[in-house]
């Protein structure tokens, strides 16, 4: 009988693996000043840039690191805008009248983390930030309405799930690289002169992510990252993580009836639903009008902001101004990860770039490649660099100079690679905090409780993932 019970009291292994991440992963920023030293030091090492000079127009460790340390402020204030935008889009009183009622429909935990991930998905899929906020706060609605029917839930495989549904939002259609790669001429703005007439002037988002066959990569992902989140959720309610009492105490406030005061003459004009109406409605008909003209590949990120915007305030039109200001002024609380540590990641892109190191890089895995394993190895590549670089649209810039003539001089499907690149990006997301910090930041939790259970399927993801690129790239 003491044996039995020694034996039931032992950790299972996932317990000790779990806890080992706790215990040892470090805060997202403390990665991010980590990946500088990093960088630095191999830009250092392999490419012999002196660390300083007292030349000041001489390259350098230093001046890679400090003359691009400010170049993505526009892309931090788009992220920004996106996130605030879209968290007031996602919490307007339709849509969290809507999102409400979807969490009321599933009965069991096993229904709540597949309704997470199957939402998170395909909003992801339409749009990586749409799916990031609206998989954000229907995952509160789901903890509260579990709360309610006693449900037990460990907070962060929910966070873990909705986490996941990064893959088709950072590989679907609103992917920088492959938006880029639609825009007339982009490409060939990038490569050197010598490809510049067999660069293609365009690559439709038809030949790259929309497409059957991609999109039945990106329904295995989300089925693999599901069924591990069903398989790693903790059995004994003793080891369940309840989320913070605040973020719950936020959904039922939400949840009570808002009332807009419209006594004076400056609170009638704060809750003007007049002014509401005509901005947003002529600012969402200029969107649709335009999205209609260009198609898919005009809505870039500005256009996007620009819609959810429009979108926000004409939702919000019954309460006025004010209050859609309150709802932006929430969603920037996600966003301080953006505004801190994309100046630092705009660094390092500078040690990669001015150095020459990402050449390097390239140069050891391109020797090695063939028409066959190119799109592998570039999602490789790619996924290793997103590390250092976790932003598909600045990292694009640093690759696409050598990843298009490589696969030109191979002879390789540029569709494919194309693809490789945006899984490369998407899988490798999991394992970074870059991108869970708006997650972190609503829930209220650290990234070490979240990635222990991303690695898992992710390992499951790269092998799906390489065995696509390698068949298809062998069919030609």
């Amino acid at each position: 009988m003491t044996s039995m019970t020694r034996f039931d009291n032992k950790p299972r292994f996932l317990d000790r693996y779990l806890a080992w991440f706790i215990r040892w992963m470090p805060d997202s920023f403390v990665i991010c000043l980590a990946l500088t030293v990093i960088v630095g030091a191999l830009a250092f090492f392999l490419t012999g840039t002196p660390l300083w000079s007292a030349d000041s127009g001489a390259v350098t460790i230093i001046s890679s690191w400090t003359d691009s340390f400010w170049n993505l402020l526009e892309f931090t204030m788009q992220m920004t805008v996106l996130l605030a935008t879209g968290n007031a889009v996602a919490t307007s009183p339709p849509a969290k009248r809507l999102l409400t009622r979807v969490a009321r429909l599933p009965k069991t935990r096993s229904q709540v983390i597949i309704l997470a991930g199957v939402v998170g998905a395909l909003l992801g899929f339409v749009h990586w930030g749409l799916g990031m906020m609206g998989g954000i706060v229907l995952g509160k609605e789901l903890l509260a309405e579990a709360k309610k029917r006693d449900i037990k839930i460990h907070a962060p495989v929910l966070v873990a799930t909705l986490f996941m549904c990064m893959v088709p939002g950072a590989a679907g259609m609103s992917g920088a690289a492959v938006l880029y790669a639609a825009t007339p001429d982009y490409l060939r703005d990038l490569v050197p002169q010598t490809h510049l007439e067999s660069t293609p002037v365009t690559v439709p988002l038809t030949d790259t992510v929309v497409r059957l066959d991609f999109g039945l990569l990106l329904l295995v992902c989300m089925v693999v990252g599901i069924v591990f989140m069903l398989l790693m959720h903790p059995k004994d309610p003793a080891k369940m993580k309840q989320v913070d009492e605040s973020v719950l105490d936020e959904i039922e406030s939400g949840a009570s009836a808002t009332v807009v005061e419209r006594s004076t003459p400056a609170q009638r004009a704060n809750a003007s639903r007049i002014v509401m109406v005509l901005i947003g409605g002529t600012g969402l008909v200029y969107s649709v009008l335009n999205i209609a003209a260009t198609g898919v590949a005009g809505l870039d990120l500005n256009a996007y902001n620009f819609l959810f915007l429009s979108l926000g305030i004409l939702l919000c039109a019954n309460h006025g101004p004010e209050y859609y200001a309150g709802l932006v002024r929430e969603g920037i609380a996600g966003t301080w990860g953006f505004i801190l540590q994309f100046p630092f990641y705009a660094g390092i892109f500078g040690l990669i770039s001015a150095t020459g190191l990402g050449v390097i890089i390239s140069q050891a895995f391109t020797a090695i490649s063939s028409a066959t394993t190119w799109p592998f190895i570039a999602f490789i590549y790619s996924g290793i660099l997103n590390v250092a670089v976790p932003s598909g649209g600045s990292k694009f810039v640093i690759e696409a100079p050598y990843i298009v003539p490589t696969t030109l001089d191979l002879h390789a499907d540029l569709s494919l690679v194309m693809q490789a690149y945006q899984m490369g990006d998407a899988v490798f997301n999991l394992l970074i905090p870059f991108f869970a910090l708006p997650y972190l930041a609503n829930f209220k939790m650290k990234f070490g409780e979240v990635v222990g259970y991303t690695v898992p399927p992710v390992l499951i993801m790269i092998g799906v993932v390489s065995a696509y690129l390698l068949a298809l790239a062998a069919i030609g």
